[in-house]
C-alpha cells in the first residue's frame, strides 16, 4: 500500500492538473463544442456536468464503435471498473473502485447494481445477454443507496434503451469479422401523437471457435445469441403516459475454456491438489516423468483445452460437458407517469424470468478434475412507486420500493480425475482410493423479499450553493435451503458410509452437520442407528433492517465550474454459500457489508465549451467486506465465504474530453486506487485441519481486483470528402494494472494493454456508414481472471485475441 505521503502527492498532482486547466486561456474562436450528455442518474433529466457525483456516460454510438456486445464489455471503456470471473460457473463479477465480491455462486448479489431501463437485474448471471439499441450507459461510482432499490456498495450501471418516436425511423447495422462472426442489429420506430412503438433486435452468430484444443482437433468459442425488444408508448392524456416494454434473449453460445499453468510462476506450489493424468508427468515411473504437461499454458490465448463428455463408470450414463450455455431471459417492464399539478407520480413495474442449462470446464484440461452443469431458474419482480416535484429552488423525490425474487439451482459437479476421485489411486491418498467421489449434486433454493422507503431532496440554498440530502430505510428477508446430495452414481454416499458408518444412497443429503451445539452433531451420532440424521439440508433466514443515506454540497463557481463534496453510505445484504458443501458450518450465512464514502470533485467546462475536465478524489471506509475464505471441512480445506472486518480505499480519477479543432476529438480517463485490509484474521489453510480452524493476521494486504492504475484514451478525426461524404479514423487504448488476489494469490492478474482502431466513410447526413475495425490490435495475450481450477490446477481465463472486420449501417428517417 502507498503511504499517506504518496497519497497526498497523488492527490496534489491530480488537483494540480485541474488547476492548470482552469487557468488555460479561453479560445473564443473555437467553433467546436462538446455536446451536453443528459443523464437520469438521480431519477430526473440533468446534464452530466450538473450532477455532483462521479459518472461515466457513453452513447449508443460509442458502444457500437467500441464493439460492446454485453454488459461486461463496459469495463474496457471505464477506468476503475473491472469485470472478471471467480470460477467457471458463468457468473461475471463486477468491481468498481476495488469494491467487489469474489464469489462464484449464482445466488450471490453483486456489489454493483445493474439496471436496464430502471429495472434491477440483481444477479449478474442475468446480465450476459446482448446489449443493443441503447441510447446510453451511465456508470455511477460510489454507493447510491438513497435512490436505487437493490442494496449495493460499489455503484450502479444503468442501461437506457432508445424509446419510440412519433416520426418514422428505421435502421440496420451489420458486421462481419474474425472467426466467421456475423452481427446483425436493426430497429423500426414510429407512431402517432397517441401511440408510438419501437421494435429492435440483434443477433450474433459465429461458425468458428477462437480457442484451439491442445490435445485434439477441436475448436471452442462459437456464438449463437439473439435478442429482441418491443416498446410501446401511450400518451393517454396530456398528463398521463404509459411505457410498456417486453424483451427476450436467447444465448446458445459456447463458453470460454481455461488454461492451466505451473503455480511456481507466482510463488505457489505447482498445483493446488494433484490430479490425473498429472501423475504421468510428476510421479517416478510415469510415462512422461519430468516433462512439462502439454496442457499447461503457453501464454497463447487461443491455446486451451476442455472436456467434451464424461461417462460414469458406475451407471454408464454419458454427460455432455462441452463448455456451452442455453440461457433464456424473458422480461416485462411498465412505466406510468402521471403529472398532477407541479408533481409527477411514477410507477415502474418489472418482471424477469431467467432459465439456463450451462456447462463449464474449470480445470482447463481434457481430463475431468472439475467440470459442472448448472441448471438455474430465477424469477425477479420489482415495483417502485415515487412522487417527485420541482419548485425551481427545491427538487424532491419520495417513494416506496418492493422486490421479490426466487431462485432454484441444481449444480451437478464432476470430479472423477481429482485427488478426491480416481486421481487418489496413483497419488496414494488412501482416504479416497477405496471409495472415490466422482459426482456431486448440489441443490439449493433462495427466496428474497425486500421493501424500502426513500427520499431525496436537492435544495438551491443560493444561486451558487446546492444541498443534497437522501435517505433510504430497507427491510429485507432472505431464506435459503440447500445441500450437496448423493448423485445417481452413489459415489459420495459410498465414501461417507465408509467413513461414518452411515447408509446414504442416491438422492440423500450428504452435507455433514458439524455444529457442536446441534443435537445432530456428527460426533454425537457416529456409531448409533441415527447416524444418517447427521447429514441434513441446511436452512436459515437472514433478516436485515438498515438505514442508509447521503449528504452532498455543490458550489457553482460559475456557469462552467461545479465543485462538489458528498458523504454517502450503502450496504449490501448478507447471503449464503452456494458452492458444493461438505459441512453445514461451511453454509453459515455471511453478514451484510457497509461502505461509507467521502468524495470531493470538480466538473469543469473549459475553452468555450471545447473541453470538459472532471476530477474526483475519495476515501472509502469499508466494514465487513464480503470475501472468499477457506472452509475447513472433513474432506479438506475448500471454498468458503466470510466478512473482512475493516478495509480502506483511497482513490482519484480524472476524465477529459476535448475538441481541439473541428473534427478532432480527444478523450481520456484515468483511475488510481490504493486499497488495504486493515483488520482480518483469515483462515490459515496450511495450519487448519477439520475440526480445528487456525487463523492468521493478513492485515496490510490489498483488496482483490483493485488495479492501482487503469486508464482509457481515445482519439478520432472526422473530415468532409466533398459535399456528400465524410471520412473518419479513430484509435483507442485501455490499460489495466496488475491485481492481487487478496488472501489468495492464485487470483492475481498481470497488467495488460488493449489497442483498438477503425477507419470509416459515410454520408455527410449520417444516413449510411462503412467501418473497418480491429480490436486488440497488437494481439495482446492477457487474462482478466485467474483462480484455482476447481480442485487441482491453477488456471487463467484469457481475453480475446486480435479480431478485425467490417461494419455497414443504414438509417432512414433520421
Amino acid at each position: 500500500m502507498n503511504s499517506p505521503i504518496q497519497y497526498d502527492k497523488m492527490r496534489s498532482a491530480l488537483w494540480g492538473a485541474l488547476a492548470v486547466s482552469l487557468l488555460a486561456p479561453a479560445q473564443s474562436a473555437l467553433a467546436a463544442q462538446i455536446e451536453e450528455v443528459v443523464v437520469t442518474a438521480q431519477k430526473r433529466e440533468q446534464g452530466a456536468n450538473d450532477v455532483g457525483i462521479t459518472i461515466n456516460a457513453f452513447t449508443g454510438q460509442q458502444l457500437q464503435d467500441f464493439g460492446v456486445l454485453t454488459a461486461e464489455d463496459i469495463a474496457m471503456m471505464t477506468p476503475g471498473l473491472t469485470v472478471n470471473e471467480t470460477a467457471a460457473t458463468g457468473v461475471p463479477l463486477y468491481t468498481i473502485r476495488g469494491v467487489g465480491f469474489q464469489d462464484y455462486s449464482t445466488a450471490a448479489s453483486s456489489t454493483v447494481g445493474i439496471y436496464f431501463d430502471e429495472v434491477a437485474m440483481p444477479y449478474t448471471v442475468m446480465t450476459r445477454g446482448l446489449v443493443f439499441d441503447t441510447a446510453r450507459v451511465e456508470v455511477l461510482k460510489g454507493p447510491q443507496g438513497d435512490l436505487y432499490g437493490r442494496n449495493t456498495t460499489a455503484g450502479q450501471i444503468n442501461f437506457i434503451s432508445n424509446k419510440p418516436t412519433r416520426e418514422f425511423e428505421a435502421g440496420v447495422i451489420g458486421s462481419y469479422g474474425s472467426y466467421e462472426t456475423f452481427d446483425l442489429e436493426g430497429f423500426v420506430s414510429g407512431g402517432s401523437d397517441l401511440v408510438q412503438g419501437r421494435l429492435a433486435f440483434k443477433t450474433t452468430q459465429s461458425g468458428e471457435g477462437w480457442q484451439e484444443s491442445l490435445s485434439r482437433d477441436d475448436e471452442l468459442g462459437e456464438k449463437d445469441a439473439t435478442a429482441a425488444r418491443g416498446t410501446i408508448n401511450i400518451d393517454a392524456t396530456d398528463n398521463v403516459s404509459i411505457l410498456l416494454s417486453a424483451h427476450y434473449v436467447q444465448d446458445k453460445s459456447e463458453n470460454r475454456a481455461n488454461s492451466p499453468y505451473n503455480g511456481n510462476e507466482i510463488g505457489l506450489g505447482e498445483f493446488n491438489n494433484p490430479y490425473s493424468p498429472l501423475d504421468e508427468y510428476r510421479l517416478p515411473g510415469g510415462d512422461h516423468f519430468g516433462e512439462t504437461p502439454p496442457w499447461y499454458s503457453t501464454d497463447d490465448a487461443e491455446a486451451a483445452d476442455w472436456t467434451n463428455s464424461y461417462t460414469s463408470p458406475i451407471t454408464g450414463k454419458t454427460f455432455d460437458l462441452r463448455p456451452q450455455r442455453d440461457n433464456e431471459l424473458t422480461g416485462f417492464m411498465a412505466r406510468i407517469n402521471w403529472d398532477i399539478g407541479d408533481m409527477t407520480v411514477t410507477s415502474i413495474t418489472g418482471y424477469d424470468e431467467f432459465e439456463r442449462t450451462e456447462s463449464n470446464d474449470w480445470d482447463g484440461g481434457f481430463f475431468t478434475d472439475s467440470s459442472n452443469i448448472n441448471t438455474t431458474d430465477l424469477d425477479v419482480f420489482s415495483q417502485e412507486l415515487r412522487i417527485s416535484g420541482d419548485t425551481g429552488e427545491v427538487s424532491w423525490i419520495a417513494g416506496l420500493y418492493y422486490s421479490h425474487d426466487e431462485m432454484e439451482e441444481y449444480y451437478h459437479y464432476f470430479m472423477a480425475d481429482s485427488v478426491f476421485g480416481q486421481g487418489s489411486i496413483p497419488w496414494g491418498v488412501a482416504q479416497f482410493a477405496a471409495t472415490p467421489i466422482l459426482e456431486l449434486d448440489t441443490k439449493y433454493k433462495q427466496e428474497t423479499e425486500s421493501a424500502a422507503v426513500f427520499g431525496h431532496v436537492e435544495w438551491m440554498l443560493t444561486e451558487k450553493w446546492r444541498l443534497t440530502l437522501g435517505a433510504r430505510y430497507t427491510e429485507e428477508e432472505r431464506e435459503w435451503a440447500g445441500c450437496t446430495f448423493v448423485a445417481e452414481d452413489g459415489s459420495l454416499g459410498n465414501f461417507l458410509n465408509a467413513q461414518f458408518g452411515s447408509t446414504l444412497g442416491a438422492g440423500d443429503c450428504g452435507t455433514i452437520n458439524d455444529n457442536p451445539d446441534s443435537p445432530d452433531y456428527i460426533f454425537n451420532l457416529i456409531g448409533t442407528a441415527q447416524v444418517n440424521d447427521a447429514f441434513q439440508v441446511f436452512e436459515d433466514t437472514i433478516d436485515t433492517k438498515r438505514w442508509m443515506g447521503k449528504i452532498g454540497l455543490d458550489y457553482a463557481l460559475n456557469d462552467d465550474i461545479l465543485l462538489y463534496g458528498t458523504i454517502s453510505n450503502g450496504f449490501k445484504s448478507g447471503g449464503f454459500n452456494g458452492a458444493n458443501s461438505n459441512t453445514t458450518q461451511q453454509l453459515k450465512p455471511y453478514d451484510e457489508e457497509v461502505l461509507t464514502s467521502y468524495e470531493l470533485g470538480a466538473k469543469t467546462t473549459l475553452l468555450d465549451g471545447a473541453m470538459q475536465l472532471n476530477a474526483a478524489t475519495f476515501f472509502y471506509d469499508y466494514e465487513d467486506k464480503q470475501e472468499t475464505d477457506t472452509a475447513v471441512t472433513f474432506v479438506g480445506n475448500i471454498s468458503g465465504l466470510t466478512n473482512v472486518p475493516e478495509s480502506e480505499i483511497f482513490g482519484a480519477e480524472l476524465d477529459l474530453q476535448w475538441l481541439p479543432m473541428d473534427g478532432l476529438s480527444l478523450s481520456a480517463g484515468i483511475a488510481w486506487l490504493d486499497t488495504e485490509v486493515t483488520e482480518w484474521n483469515a483462515v490459515d489453510p496450511d495450519a487448519s485441519a477439520w475440526p480445528v480452524t487456525v487463523t492468521r493476521d493478513v492485515s496490510g494486504i490489498e483488496l482483490p481486483q483493485a488495479p492501482e492504475w487503469s486508464y482509457t484514451a481515445l482519439v478520432s478525426y472526422e473530415w468532409p470528402v466533398g459535399d456528400a461524404l465524410s471520412m473518419e479514423v479513430a484509435a483507442d487504448v485501455s490499460f489495466t494494472d496488475d491485481t492481487t488476489g487478496g488472501p489468495t494469490p492464485q487470483r492475481a492478474t498481470e497488467d495488460y494493454t488493449v489497442f483498438n482502431a477503425r477507419v470509416g466513410i459515410g454520408s455527410a447526413d449520417g444516413r449510411w456508414r462503412a467501418l473497418l475495425w480491429t480490436r486488440n490490435l497488437t494481439d495482446e495475450d492477457y487474462y482478466p481472471a485467474a483462480y484455482t481450477g476447481g480442485n487441482g490446477p491453477y488456471v487463467r481465463s484469457y481475453g480475446m485475441p486480435r479480431t478485425y472486420g467490417v461494419t455497414l449501417s443504414y438509417f432512414l428517417g433520421q
